[in-house]
């Protein structure tokens, strides 16, 4: 083991002037940034065991410290810290070692990556868990590339035993950080590393405020959350990849929340505010009711990523056989997601607890109804001045088909399906002293052709349908009261309907003031209950 006086020369190979050309990548400052704790992240994750035999509430710590005045970044950890063989891997640029395969550090040069792409000087100082030793190395990228030399001196110091972690200091740098930029990194990092700090193992603090990220809230409807787990596999080129994580709805809704966050061994790759993933195969147009919904998460393991960690590797066809795939597991979601909160609100009106209270509520005043004594009511055509029944002279030439036409315009079929039916409700109803009908209502928002469709089921029951897009009840339907009344106005016109065909002359024959009559009687029985 090198003792404190131990200081040496490093050849970096090749000459550390090279790093000069990392300033002019395509980083964004959160990415930089992340290459860093994607670092310190690694190093707790592989030696957690370790770190918690001493303190078992151990938990990760990164502080990152901007300061613009002196045109400094400073990016401190706790975690295991480095030896002097990890140490050397971490600044030498063609370095890689075994602990880097499959981890997120995976290609080995994201500290020296990001460090130069933000200063001309940086350093990084480490000490390793239960080691005696500190370990530090500054790089001058311009005298670097002045004097051609890949030598670079390493400092060893001693360091107490209770110490470790590393500390990477940028100078000199380049790239500025106002406060929007310090807002915006503390977003993204806390997306990117969301389930790591969900899990309370790793706290991040950037410029002196801890970041956290709140789960986004989940729309409730048709008496569910919208909300699935996804778990799936499609083959590619003769290879197999298996999609996990989650598609949601939210509510209240937003543009910079919604689309997919991809995953990549529990960080984020693509996604964040503003950032997250939304194929127009699946969202439509930007501005459209599924863009501002539809959410989730998706772990892709199993797919190529850039060298930066901000996007994947996968133009050769790969992406598209992805959202074909993922399409087909959320089409339902996609279809949610479709509808406006007006259109929510109004299926929300007609829904199966809203539909039970009405039911209650006419059930009580079809009982009442079901309490009339007929033999004492008055004969529906006795008081009718206007219209009387003579069959040796009938009122209509053709009477059958006046009556057809009737039943036909009143009943027809609508022309466009559906977009809603509601539960049904059941209601057995009293036509006379022997008779009985059972009633099966529900409500449909369907066209404006017609207002009521009424058909005679199997079983001899009347299934009838209310169309409450109609013109004259759209104004009204939303409103608790006026399903009520209406369904108790149905009623008794469906039932003066049939209480008026039982009575109707050996023709046929049907007089308007029959059903008129009968409704009136009806419809004072019912609003007695």
């Amino acid at each position: 083991m090198p003792n404190a006086t131990s200081n040496f020369m490093y050849d970096m190979r090749p000459p550390a002037g090279i790093m000069n050309v990392f300033s002019r990548l395509n980083y964004k400052p959160h990415y930089a940034i992340a290459e860093f704790v994607d670092n310190s992240t690694q190093s707790y994750f592989l030696h957690r065991d370790a770190l918690r035999e001493s303190c078992p509430n151990f938990r990760l710590s990164i502080i990152v410290t901007h300061d613009p005045r002196e045109r400094t970044l400073t990016i401190e950890d706790n975690a295991f810290g480095m030896e002097r063989e990890r140490f050397l891997d971490a600044i030498t640029l063609d370095a890689k070692n075994s602990e880097q395969e499959n981890s997120r550090n995976e290609f080995g040069m994201g500290l020296k990556t990001a460090a130069s792409w933000f200063g001309n000087v940086w350093s990084v100082s480490s000490t390793a868990y239960g080691s005696p030793n500190r370990y530090t190395a500054v790089v001058d990228i311009p005298h670097f590339q002045e004097s051609g030399e890949s030598d670079i001196q390493i400092r060893v110091e001693p360091a107490p035993l209770c110490e470790h972690g590393t500390s990477i200091r940028i100078t000199q740098m380049t790239k500025t950080m106002g406060p929007r930029s310090i807002g915006k990194t503390r977003a993204m990092l806390a997306s990117m590393y969301r389930r790591d700090l969900a899990g309370g193992e790793v706290h991040i603090n950037i410029n002196d405020q801890d970041i956290s990220f709140e789960d986004y809230p989940i729309l409730r409807f048709r008496d569910k959350e919208w909300k699935r787990e996804l778990n799936f596999n499609f083959e590619f080129l003769d290879k197999i990849y298996h999609i996990t994580g989650f598609v949601g709805i939210m509510n209240p809704a937003g543009f910079p929340r919604s689309g997919f966050a991809l995953f990549r061994r529990n960080r984020v790759i693509i996604g964040g505010e503003d950032q997250n993933y939304k194929p127009h195969e699946i969202f439509g147009a930007s501005n459209s009711q599924v863009a501002l919904k539809l959410f989730g998460e998706l772990n892709v393991d199993d797919f190529p990523v850039n060298q930066a960690k901000d996007g994947f590797v996968w133009h050769d066809g790969l992406e598209d056989e992805l959202l074909a795939q993922l399409k087909t597991q959320i089409q339902d979601y996609i279809n949610i997601a479709r509808m406006s909160i007006k259109e929510r609100v109004r299926e929300e009106q007609y829904s199966s607890e809203h539909s039970e209270r009405v039911e209650d509520e006419v059930s009580r005043a079809v009982e009442n109804l079901n309490l009339t004594n007929f033999n004492s009511d008055e004969n529906c055509y006795a008081n009718d001045h206007d219209e009387t029944l003579n069959s040796s002279q009938p009122l209509f030439d053709d009477c059958d088909e006046i009556i057809r036409q009737f039943v036909s315009e009143m009943h027809e079929d609508n022309q466009r399906p559906s977009d809603f039916r509601s539960p049904e409700r059941s209601y057995t109803v009293r036509l006379n002293d022997v008779t009985t009908r059972d009633i099966r209502v529900s409500w449909e928002i369907g066209s404006t052709t017609r207002w009521i469709h009424v058909a005679t089921n199997n079983d001899g029951s009347l299934g009838v349908t209310i169309n409450v897009n109609h013109p004259f009840f759209k104004p009204y339907s939303n409103e608790d009261e006026f399903q009520v009344v209406l369904e108790k106005f149905v009623i008794a016109f469906v039932v003066a309907e049939e209480t008026a065909k039982l009575n109707s002359s050996t023709d046929g024959l049907i007089l308007a003031s029959a059903i008129r009559n009968h409704m009136n009687r009806y419809l004072g029985k019912l609003s007695e209950g």
